[in-house]
């Protein structure tokens, strides 16, 4: 697992426990036994996403409630809120990491942590946010449709397919045995 993805997972976790509990994040992050435990960059990282959101929680709970038409924040499961919060969070303040690893980081942990529909509820919230939050398409980024952008040219010119009939191979044999 990498050192940016542990980090991930443990400022999920941390966000969870700070909406469980009630309890400020710092309080969370120094009983949290999983951050004594982890390398020193991914908990570093984990604490810089963990705070930064819930220090901003008020305009990231209105960027999340837009987003998610429908929904009240309120009846979102935990994890999924958490995981909105973190992932918008990330959107907003991370500029250079790619929107497409931001998605697939929170999605994969959706699929681990969440309910049966938290990964495509969390993938359709964070790519809405995505397209509000980084209109111009950064480096790395979602095209105007909403699909990865690539930066890689094509490896080589299509060949152009021939518009002549192939020959048979077999012919059709006659009755008296002649082609």
């Amino acid at each position: 697992m990498g050192v940016r993805h542990r980090g991930r997972e443990l400022a999920f976790q941390i966000l969870f426990q700070t909406d469980q509990t009630g309890d400020k994040v710092n309080a969370v992050i120094a009983r949290f036994q999983d951050m004594k435990h982890a390398n020193a960059e991914a908990a570093a990282f984990a604490e810089a996403l963990a705070v930064g959101a819930f220090g901003d929680l008020p305009a990231i709970d209105a960027q999340v409630s837009a987003a998610a038409d429908h929904w009240k924040l309120a009846r979102l499961l935990s994890v999924d809120r958490a995981l909105l919060r973190l992932g918008a969070f990330e959107l907003g303040m991370s500029q250079g990491t790619p929107t497409e690893v931001i998605l697939d980081e929170c999605i994969d942990l959706a699929k681990t942590y969440g309910g049966e529909d938290s990964a495509s509820f969390v993938n359709g919230v964070l790519d809405r946010l995505a397209r509000q939050l980084r209109p111009s398409g950064e480096a790395g980024g979602l095209d105007g449709a909403g699909r990865p952008k690539s930066n890689a040219k094509p490896k080589s010119t299509p060949i152009p397919k021939s518009t002549a009939v192939p020959k048979s191979k077999t012919r059709a044999k006659t009755p008296g045995g002649k082609p």
